[in-house]
């Protein structure tokens, strides 16, 4: 852990990034091209300083993106990256995987670039049906892959993401004659779900492969699924047991932190417990804040016991930022995946917690907000250090897509991007809401 008062600095000058912030997620073991170095400004040039703090720590932004003039126009000009990343790269109609988060940044009716709707894309050209023992008929599902095309390698992330962005249940998802309806995708999903059978491993057979679908199972029943069913091998099970078990396994992958801290013991992130789910368990949180928002698990203490988590959470951003600033330090050519990890960490925090708060579920104090304030300056500043860099390119991401060693970052460039956008994007409806709720009471 980096000492409190150590200071920061976030320097837009390419190898000569010598600080950065927060990060989650591996990349994978890609290894992108390098940038071409940025000439730094001189002292001169140099705009004044401008101190931060972020997390307890200081932060000094000693320089703006090139291009930019005042801390106003950042805001504009990332999302405009970010938009123009997603509209191009997530809107691939070959790329299901992209396509989902595609959805996910933009809403219901993103398209892809040939002009139709992602929705019935994924739906027409991924989607597959089995026979489940035990049931009738056959079962729609999305597959890990189709081929070398990465699909759904998470189980049940497009039926979440279907469900999350308001798809009906009850209609088909698509024009096509015979296509499924979203409940007769969840309710394949339900069929295939069977809890562990060994004892001491936990409820969930794979720890780190829930999340989506209980997301998924939580969100639909309060459209009106069934809180019970029938799995396949006729077991009952019922949504607020999953969601129970789902709450205690975040409270487990964080029992390490919350013990660490009461303590004072160092931490030391080793792939272990929270940090070994993906993306830092971002999504493992995304699932367990869908299930509370709306009542699940039924128990009177679920929300002291999500503040608690929101706590580790937010503990969570100057931990990352030492381990980021210590990274680049050792590995400055991996200034790309090291900025981009920033991103994947910042964007997924901001829309994790922004769930949180839109839900009512979490009421940040005046400092959290200026936390969040913090983190989503730092997060557009690194949008336009990659854009400054030429890492979002279209030649350069097309270069990283058609490279063995360089897809997975590809990949992580275009979901992140989406994740971020979305995070942004509802810190933007918050700050409304907020706007509005201090009206009224003025």
């Amino acid at each position: 852990m980096v000492a409190s008062e150590n200071t920061l600095r976030i320097c837009f000058s390419g190898v000569l990034l010598a600080c950065l912030a927060l990060s989650s997620c591996s990349s994978g073991g890609t290894d992108p091209e390098p940038a071409d170095p940025v000439p730094a400004q001189s002292r001169e040039q140099q705009p004044e300083r401008q101190p931060l703090k972020l997390g307890g720590r200081e932060v000094t932004i000693t320089q703006l993106p090139p291009g930019v003039k005042h801390l106003s126009e950042i805001r504009p000009r990332a999302l405009a990256v970010l938009d123009t990343v997603i509209e191009r790269e997530a809107s691939k109609p070959g790329n299901a995987w992209a396509l989902a988060h595609g959805i996910l940044a933009k809403g219901v009716d993103f398209s892809t670039n040939d002009g139709r709707r992602a929705v019935s894309v994924l739906a027409d050209d991924f989607l597959k049906a089995e026979r489940i023992p035990n049931a009738q008929g056959m079962h729609p599902y999305f597959p890990k892959k189709v081929g070398e095309v990465r699909v759904e390698p998470h189980t049940d992330l497009i039926l979440k993401t279907f469900i999350e962005v308001g798809l009906p249940l009850d209609e088909p998802l698509t024009d096509r004659v015979g296509a499924p309806t979203l409940e007769r995708l969840l309710r394949g999903s339900r069929l295939r779900f069977t809890s562990s059978a060994a004892s001491g491993e936990g409820y969930f057979v794979d720890r780190d492969d829930i999340a989506w679908s209980t997301q998924a199972w939580c969100q639909a029943v309060d459209k009106g699924a069934a809180p019970e069913w029938r799995n396949a091998a006729g077991r009952q099970v019922d949504i607020d047991t999953v969601a129970m078990e789902q709450l205690k396994l975040l409270e487990l992958e964080y029992h390490f932190i919350q013990r660490a801290r009461a303590s004072g013991e160092v931490i030391k992130k080793r792939r272990q417990h929270i940090f070994a789910h993906a993306c830092g368990g971002a999504h493992l949180f995304q699932g367990v804040e869908a299930c509370a928002a709306v009542g699940f698990p039924n128990d009177k203490h679920l929300h002291s016991r999500m503040a608690q988590l929101i706590d580790a959470y937010l503990w969570r951003v100057p931990f990352e930022i030492g381990l980021i600033d210590q990274a680049v330090r050792g590995a400055p050519r991996m200034i790309p995946i090291l900025v981009n990890q920033d991103i994947k960490f910042l964007g997924h925090a901001l829309e994790a917690l922004g769930k949180a708060e839109r839900d009512e579920i979490w009421h940040p104090t005046a400092g959290q907000l200026k936390l969040l304030e913090n983190m989503e300056q730092r997060l557009l500043m690194h949008v336009l250090q990659l854009e400054s860099i030429k890492v979002y390119d279209g030649a350069k991401m097309a270069s990283l897509f058609a490279r063995e060693h360089g897809f997975q970052f590809y990949l992580d460039l275009v979901g992140d991007a989406c994740h971020a956008y979305a995070g942004l994007k509802l810190q933007e409806q918050l700050k409304a809401r907020r706007a509005a709720d201090s009206q009224q009471r003025d």
